[in-house]
């Protein structure tokens, strides 16, 4: 067993038989209208090394195509329409789209928008200038990929997606809403923060999309990938998708080897999708659908 299936493994076993169940009003639902209760545990966390391989489970098929390109839509497109997303070929979306098509002032709209006034230097901005700086207003992608390169030593290179005063004017609460990028001897490493995480549907593809991320920002920064630290403040489990889950983590499967990234050439972060980096020695043990709760 890889080490992201037994790290999972550990934390549904542990939700399971130690968790708290919900009671009384939640606001999820299934499609048919019962309520969707959860069984959950607080404060979780693990470490994911690059040594073990990319965290992508093989305990069940993780659809990489759907999650490459949400990640791309929010991360490099940093857009919020659905309708986009979609083109890019992922629906993933659709239950959540407004009547404007978009998920309204949430995830790539706060990455875009979100923007800071600062001294960066010139070439950066155009390769063939001098190294003098110029004041450039940088929204949250754009700081980031410039502290890394610029300013290692910093311990301020953080995205921040959770903007309360605008809360109301989301489709959704984002739910991975805050990482720190932190270099340490030429070697990126990633915190990730998570509000919430729906275990059986959500946190795999989570852990795949921000481990894609880190690598290729790592890649066009011109630093060595470094370790993936993962907390959560809320770890669950629907009820539905508890006996599916059990027999998911528990059933016999061997996968002797480690799935990889393969990165493309092109070091324009924000001209390349993500779908240019592929994935290999990628084999898991089916398909195991769990029912949405919205």
């Amino acid at each position: 067993m890889q080490q992201v299936d037994q790290i999972y493994k550990d934390l549904v076993n542990t939700i399971i038989d130690e968790g708290r169940m919900e009671t009384g009003d939640v606001r999820g639902h299934y499609v048919d209208g019962t309520p969707a209760y959860t069984k959950q545990i607080l404060n979780w966390s693990a470490v994911f090394k690059p040594e073990d391989g990319i965290p992508i489970l093989h305990s069940k098929r993780v659809a990489m195509k759907s999650f490459t390109a949400e990640i791309d839509w929010i991360w490099r497109l940093m857009s919020n329409d659905v309708d986009e997303l979609v083109k890019l070929g992922s629906p993933v979306w659709n239950s959540w789209a407004q009547e404007d098509g978009t998920i309204l002032k949430a995830y790539g709209w706060q990455l875009a928008n979100k923007k800071r006034l600062m001294k960066v230097r010139e070439d950066w901005i155009n390769p063939n200038a001098n190294g003098d700086f110029v004041e450039k207003e940088l929204n949250q992608v754009e700081f980031i990929l410039h502290e890394i390169m610029h300013n290692p030593n910093s311990r301020r290179i953080m995205t921040d997606l959770y903007s309360v005063g605008e809360i109301q004017e989301m489709a959704l609460e984002p739910c991975v809403f805050l990482t720190n990028w932190q270099v340490e001897d030429d070697t990126l490493h990633l915190i990730v923060t998570q509000r919430s995480a729906d275990v059986a549907l959500g946190l795999p593809s989570n852990w795949y999309e921000y481990s894609l991320l880190h690598h290729r920002i790592a890649q066009v920064t011109g630093k060595k990938v470094g370790n993936m630290y993962w907390n959560i403040f809320n770890a669950h489990i629907y009820d539905r998708h508890i006996p599916l889950l059990k027999e998911q983590v528990n059933a016999e499967f061997h996968i002797p080897e480690k799935a990889e990234f393969i990165m493309p050439e092109d070091l324009n972060y924000f001209n390349t999708p993500l779908k240019e980096v592929k994935v290999s020695n990628y084999k898991h043990n089916g398909v195991y659908k769990y029912e949405i709760a919205i």
